[in-house]
Parts: C-alpha cells; structure tokens; sequence
C-alpha cells in the first residue's frame, strides 16, 4: 500500500498507510490526517487515492498546498512527490513501507467546497467501442477517478496506467466539469478525443518513463 511520510520541520514524525478514498489532512482533529501546526487550516487538503492514481487537492486554505514547491489546487501525484502544507512537508511513496501506521476512520463530511470528491456510482460509467470493436481505454476500459479519466496503453505485452486530468479535459476538449454529471462530460470527452490523448500520454512515457503516466493540460500546448 501506498504511503506518506509526514516531516515537521525536517524531521520524521509519522509515516501512514495511504489507504483507498478520500485522506482528509488539516488542523482539526476530525481529520484523517492531523497535523499539529497554527499555520495549517482545519481542513486544507485531501488526498484521494484511486487504485494506481493519488491526488491531492487544496481546500481554500488559508496559506495554500503546494508540490515540490508549486502551489496547486488539484494535481496528481507521483512516487516522490513532496507536498507542503504549513511546516509540514509529505512524501508521498507508490510502495509499501513496512513501519507505516493505518489510518483512524473518521466520519465523512459535508462537502464545503465546490468538486470536493464524492465516490459513488460514478465509478460504473464506461466508454464504449472504437470502428475496430476494441474497447477505448485498454481492455478494461476508461474510468473515471474523482480527478480525471484513467485507462491504460499497451506495450511490450504489458498495461501501462495513464490519468488524463479534469483540468485537461476541461480546458483543451470542452468538458464542463463543474455540473452534477462532470462523470459523464470527462468520459465522453475522453472517448471523442481518445486518439489525441493517447498520443500525448505516449509523449510524457517517452519524456518521463514515469508510472502511471499523468498528461495534463500542458501537454497540448501548443
């Protein structure tokens, strides 16, 4: 399982198990995470983990979320991203670590903001068929991942795990992911445009040989 290694200051204080879902981290001690820290929000991100694919995203916060030194409010991350929240910087690990704590349950919460993720039945909607009559998306199709649409590309007899991002799909092929079925709008824009998203998501492999492969909305700039 995925982990995260919690430093304060620069020295190790935790290291958690990142499970399935939504992690909740903030100042306030209904979160999953709770960091000990004036300059953090009650509640100023979540971490969403989706199988092979980790996002985190800023709730409003009052000083911002930033990875490896940007600020963002949605990106996903890859093994040895480092997120930085207040005094408190997160490594995010993609394998096991055999020290790492689990997580206490907490209740879930109301959404307070706007695309603050909420798993449901979305997970069940799927692309269909291309004029050859594989399915678009790899041979277990494209899914939707709370942040973006997955599927996978085949090479060398083996399933590489692709995420195309909800920013992406909204600035450059007009999903309008801010509705009640942004599900849908993402699935349907990635099954229009699937030949040009796999192109760019063969282009970060080629660049990054990084796994799963992330194309984001720079990756069609022109």
């Amino acid at each position: 399982m995925p982990a995260l290694i919690i430093k304060k200051n620069g020295i190790v204080v935790r290291i958690v198990r990142l499970p399935e879902g939504e992690t909740r981290v903030g100042r306030a001690a209904s979160n999953h995470l709770v960091l000990d820290s004036a300059t953090a929000s009650r509640a100023h991100a979540v971490v969403v983990r989706r199988g092979s694919f980790v996002t985190v995203r800023d709730l409003q916060s009052t000083n911002g979320t930033a990875v490896n030194q940007a600020l963002v409010s949605l990106t996903p991350l890859l093994d040895g991203d480092v997120v930085h929240i207040a005094d408190h910087d997160i490594l995010y690990l993609a394998g096991d670590v055999a020290s790492a704590e689990t997580l206490p349950e907490r209740p879930a919460p109301v959404p307070e903001h706007a695309g603050e993720t909420a798993p449901g039945a979305l997970a069940e909607l799927e692309v269909g068929k291309d004029a050859g009559g594989h399915r678009i998306g790899g041979p277990r199709g494209a899914r939707w991942v709370g942040d973006g649409v997955a599927f996978t590309l085949l090479a060398q007899g083996r399933e590489i795990e692709v995420i195309v991002t909800s920013d992406a799909l909204r600035s450059h092929f007009g999903a309008g992911l801010h509705a009640s079925d942004e599900a849908s709008q993402a699935l349907m824009a990635y099954e229009e445009h699937h030949v040009t998203i796999n192109v760019a998501a063969w282009a970060r492999y080629g660049r990054d040989r990084r796994e799963p492969v992330v194309v984001r909305a720079s990756d069609f700039a022109l």
